[in-house]
């Protein structure tokens, strides 16, 4: 192994692969290298390397560059249309044409090895080589001295020949080849891929000229041995081999190649037949069919003369036939022959071969279905046509004879589907597999096995296998059996008499046996007895037995409690109470349902009230609306607990109880708590009377602070949540904080401080520092040195205060109180600190995050390292994703969100973001929005991250002062990401400056085509620099718009 000390690091070098400088070296080497059985490198890949080494390394011959070798006296003549190719460049095609003759001058393989740009470049040479370098593509008018040369009739021949074949080739490839994804501007994406056909077009236009020249040449060439050849004589044409070619030395100054060397022939007839199948080829792919019957007319005459030649002992060595795939020239096959022969529709008359039944069903499809019977019999026994074909032919036919003027029988569609049936049942099926057979049968009744057996009868006497005779059987014990075809099983004989005829009973035989039939015949499923007796009961519609007496007192008050149990109105309730208590149950009447669980505090209220009708029927309905409050349905349990204070007033009326007074006091408070839960998860349509709600509150949090009847804290939370979404600040904030020691208590602390920062912003002091309460709360939510706590995460913004009290406890306040803004301000306050403490955490300015109200805050943080900023981050963003649930157009909150995402790093979902906040805020990029620079520059580092530098430059140009810096840095950088679509946002650049230094970029790298859409695009009218300033703008609107639709197609919808 060798290893370039040069370059350390490198990949050893084999020292038995051969480079192609030494067959430069040693003229014998190439023919040793081509006699091993798998030589590496292989022909092809060495005809590869020697005709793009020059381009692919970059070899010159620095001042022989130009030093020519002289090849004839002949050169003069045409030395103007001579190419310039160096010493070094002639040896190297010479050494691929020595490679090029001992593939015998194969273009099937030419064109499966190489490239198109390498068979050309092949194919000139060789024309250049024999013309002695006259020129290398041949013009249209060639000198008789010229072309009378054998050899320059060769190789013009084999060029032709390539010129014909290459557009049908070349489409084939294509037409397969996978489509890239390309994404334009303004256009949808479904609609992005570009059409299958596009490039075949342009493939089957290129060489419209050349195509024509090169039949005009080989008919001439056909034309000529036509006339000058002899049946007892053919012509011999010498094929040129490797000692043709004579390999160049240092020292050579006059190369003449030896056209006379070598014993390789060729027959007329097989020059010929290769010429006739590359025009009939030609004129087949382009739908040019009589043409291409002439031609394969003559492959086919020069393929029985060139079997004759062999009969008689004529060429081809050793071989006693036409060695097809072993011949000296041609390249087709007989199997090629016979093909086109057969696609031509000339199989009949040439190779005295009947037509496939497939074609002969194309044919009477063609004639409006004639003989489509006797194409369906005869296919049944050979079982030719697949059966996804015969069905669609049904399915024509059926809609022909409903819709089409065409004239179809009657009875064709019904014997097709019959016909159809019998070879669905050969290939394995059952009828009740095959949904048109029973439709048919459904539709045609009885008369249809009529039809069914006619069409079995061909089969039935032909010579089948013991597996379609098995086949056959259940097909028809289906028949016979199934509830959906119901075969008159006693029938079968007479249908087989009269189709099968003297072979009936042999047939039926073997279909079903005695045995079976009997079994069949007197099955009950099979006997239709109307006189059967069936019993009264099985007929009645009520099962109930009647006239039945019991005297349970047990099986009442079970019944009773299970109506209990069931009970979902007031009214039911009460009923069922009256009748127990009738009864006198053993237990309290409350404890029937097992499930009865009084809502809130309730139940303390509940044992307190004495033995009597209140007591049930209040425990019953309180723990029906607890369990409508765990099913979602707050109203309902409101509803409900309307209804008991209903009851209790009624009562207290009448009687001054303090107990009594209780549980209207603590009804008042659960009640409360869910007309808040209402407000919360109803916003902003709720139906609820805000003036009456908030002195419900205000009462609340004073029965609180003055410790009589106190309701619990989750009630007072929901209170202040209460007075903090229906903007009743003030009171809020001058309420006391109701601390305590859990967290529902300290959460009404957070809610008073945050209605305090509400109240300075609406008093208009917001231009100071906030009340520094709310940021001390907060603070202590997110020290982790406090100790470690559980957060509550939901995705919905419904969400309800009801906890149980060991949920409260898991909860810190801050989240009881996030999770219960509705109000625009209240949140924008939360946001903005919650940004602010990001941003004293993170100090980086490229990762700020921009809302208003975060200059209101402090800007030190005193022992910093105690906190995350990553759980600040998602507490944020948890928030905003609650929050633009209910306000999704809030354009500030979705620039927020967008820098949220960038500092998690997640930058498709923040420019989707940034994008969401442009459209609000322009309409839809109607006009500029507010902050329109800050969110384009954001998004162009966007783009840039993810790979779409064109994107990140296009935005660069949006804000007042474009950002040049990126702009270029973008325009310059080089990347393999075809879903950047540089070219196609060309369109959406009206910046000259950057649009020039596309041009030069694209320039130093040879883009060529780019380049050009580049020039195009500052070329436009629009865009010329003395245009008034009222046209530049509208250009620039235009494009921005069409710009930022664009990208908000890809990123967003």
């Amino acid at each position: 192994m060798v290893v370039d000390l040069l370059r350390p690091g490198s990949t050893p070098i084999s020292q038995d692969k051969i480079r192609f400088f030494e067959f430069l070296l040693d003229q014998k080497l190439l023919e040793e290298h081509l006699r091993y059985p798998n030589p590496e490198p292989s022909a092809t890949d060495l005809i590869v390397e020697f005709l793009s080494v020059d381009v692919s390394n970059d070899i010159r011959d620095g001042p022989a560059t130009f030093d020519h070798v002289s090849m004839s006296p002949l050169q003069s003549l045409h030395s103007s249309c001579r190419p310039n190719i160096s010493r070094k460049q002639l040896a190297l095609k010479v050494l691929a044409l020595k490679v090029a003759s001992s593939l015998n001058w194969n273009l099937d393989t030419f064109e499966a090895k190489l490239t198109p740009f390498i068979q050309r470049q092949l194919l000139q040479d060789l024309v250049f080589m024999a013309a002695d370098g006259a020129f290398s593509v041949p013009p249209q008018e060639i000198s008789i001295n010229i072309i009378q040369k054998p050899h320059m009739q060769f190789a013009l021949t084999l060029y032709h020949r390539w010129i014909l074949r290459y557009p049908a080739k070349a489409a084939f490839t294509e037409k397969f080849a996978k489509l890239p994804f390309m994404h334009f501007p303004s256009i949808p994406l479904e609609k992005t891929y570009p059409p299958m056909n596009l490039n075949m077009e342009k493939i089957l236009k290129m060489n419209e000229n050349d195509c024509i020249q090169s039949i005009k040449y080989l008919e001439e060439v056909i034309a000529y041995y036509d006339s000058h050849g002899n049946i007892n004589e053919p012509l011999q044409i010498r094929v040129p081999v490797m000692d043709t070619f004579t390999h160049m030395t240092e020292d050579m100054h006059n190369m003449v190649h030896n056209w006379d060397a070598g014993s390789v022939y060729v027959s007329q007839y097989e020059l010929l037949m290769q010429i006739h199948f590359d025009l009939c080829y030609n004129y087949f792919f382009y739908g040019h069919h009589e043409k291409a019957k002439k031609h394969i007319l003559g492959c086919r005459k020069n393929q029985k003369l060139l079997e004759y030649e062999k009969s008689k002992g004529y060429g081809h060595g050793q071989y006693d036939k036409v060695p097809w795939g072993n011949l000296n020239y041609a390249s087709v096959s007989e199997d090629d022959i016979l093909g086109y022969i057969r696609a031509l529709n000339m199989g009949q008359d040439l190779l005295d071969e009947d037509k496939f039944l497939l074609q002969r069903l194309r044919e009477s499809v063609t004639n409006d279905y004639k003989g489509i019977i006797a194409i369906f019999q005869a296919d049944n026994l050979s079982r030719e046509i697949p059966m996804i074909h015969r069905q669609l032919i049904e399915l024509d036919i059926q809609a022909a004879a409903s819709t089409s003027p065409v004239s179809v029988p009657k009875d064709l569609m019904i014997r097709v589907s019959a016909l159809n049936a019998v070879r669905y049942t050969l290939e394995g099926g059952l009828p009740s597999t095959f949904p048109d057979f029973l439709n048919k049968l459904n539709t045609v009744g009885v008369k249809f096995f009529d039809i069914l057996f006619w069409a079995l009868a061909p089969v039935l006497v032909s010579n089948l296998s013991e597996d379609d005779w098995n086949k056959l059987r259940m097909f028809f014990l289906h028949l016979a059996t199934s509830s959906q075809c119901r075969l008159p099983i006693d029938g079968i004989d007479e249908y087989l008499e009269k189709h099968v005829g003297d072979r009936a009973s042999e047939i039926r035989t073997k279909l079903i046996c005695e045995e079976h039939l009997k079994a069949i015949i007197i099955d009950q499923i099979n006997i239709e007895d109307k006189n059967m007796d069936i019993p009264c009961e099985l007929l009645a519609n009520s099962w109930d037995t009647t006239d039945f007496e019991y005297n349970a007192p047990e099986l009442d008050i079970g019944r009773l409690k299970k109506r209990l149990v069931e009970a979902s109105s007031t009214e039911d309730v009460r009923i069922c109470l009256v009748q127990l208590a009738t009864m006198s149950p053993s237990l309290p009447l409350w404890k029937h349902n097992p499930y009865c669980k009084p809502i809130g505090n309730l139940r303390v209220s509940l044992a307190a009230l004495p033995r009597a009708f209140l007591q049930d029927f209040c425990a019953v309905m309180s723990g029906a609306a607890q369990a409508r409050l765990e099913a979602g349905d707050a109203r309902s349990a409101l509803s409900l607990l309307s209804e008991i204070e209903s009851e209790a007033r009624n009562q207290l009326a009448d009687d001054n109880d303090p107990v009594l007074f209780g549980l209207c006091r603590a009804l008042a408070w659960e009640m409360l708590l869910l007309q808040v839960n209402l407000l919360l998860s109803e916003w902003p349509h709720h139906r609820l009377n805000a003036t009456v709600l908030t002195n419900k509150c205000k009462a609340a949090i004073a029965a609180a602070d003055s410790d009589a009847d106190a309701p619990r804290s989750q009630v007072v939370l929901g209170a202040r949540l209460g007075l903090l979404n229906m903007c009743e600040w003030e009171l809020g904030a001058n309420a006391g904080a109701g601390a305590g020691a859990d967290a529902a208590a300290n959460a009404a602390g957070v809610a008073a401080a945050l209605c305090a920062a509400c109240a300075e912003l609406q008093r208009g002091k917001g231009m100071r520092k906030l009340p520094r309460r709310l940021w001390d709360h907060v603070l202590n939510t997110f020290n982790n040195s406090i100790g470690c706590q559980k957060r509550l995460k939901h995705t919905s913004h419904h969400l309800s205060l009801n906890y149980a009290d060991h949920c409260i406890q898991n909860l810190r306040p801050y989240d009881l109180v996030v999770q219960g803004l509705r109000e625009p301000l209240a949140i924008s306050v939360v946001l903005s600190l919650l940004a602010k403490i990001y941003n004293v955490l993170v100090d980086d300015p490229s990762m700020e995050l921009v809302v208003e109200y975060t200059e209101l805050w402090p800007n030190n943080i005193a022992n910093i390292n105690s906190y995350k900023p990553r759980d600040v981050l998602e507490s944020l963003i948890e928030l905003l994703e609650r929050s633009l649930k209910l306000y999704p157009y809030n354009s500030s909150w979705l620039r927020l969100y967008g820098d949220a995402e960038m500092a998690a790093g997640r930058h498709a979902a923040a420019l989707r973001r940034y994008l969401c906040a442009l459209s609000v805020g322009s309409q839809h990029f109607a006009t500029r929005a507010p902050d329109e620079d800050g969110l384009v520059r954001r998004a162009a580092r966007c783009c840039q991250t993810l790979a779409a530098p064109t994107q990140a430059a296009a935005l660069c140009q949006l804000p007042g002062e474009p950002d040049y810096t990126r702009a270029f840095k973008c325009l310059t950088e080089k990347i393999a990401n075809a879903a950047d679509s540089m070219d196609a946002y060309y369109g959406c650049l009206w910046n000259n400056t950057l649009l020039e230094v596309s041009i030069a970029t694209h320039a130093r790298r040879g883009e060529t085509g780019r380049r050009a859409r580049a020039i195009t695009a500052i070329g436009a009218l629009e865009l010329n620099a003395n245009n008034s300033d009222e046209i530049q703008r509208e250009a620039a609107a235009g494009r921005r718009a069409r710009l930022l639709r664009a990208l908000t197609d890809q990123y967003v919808c």
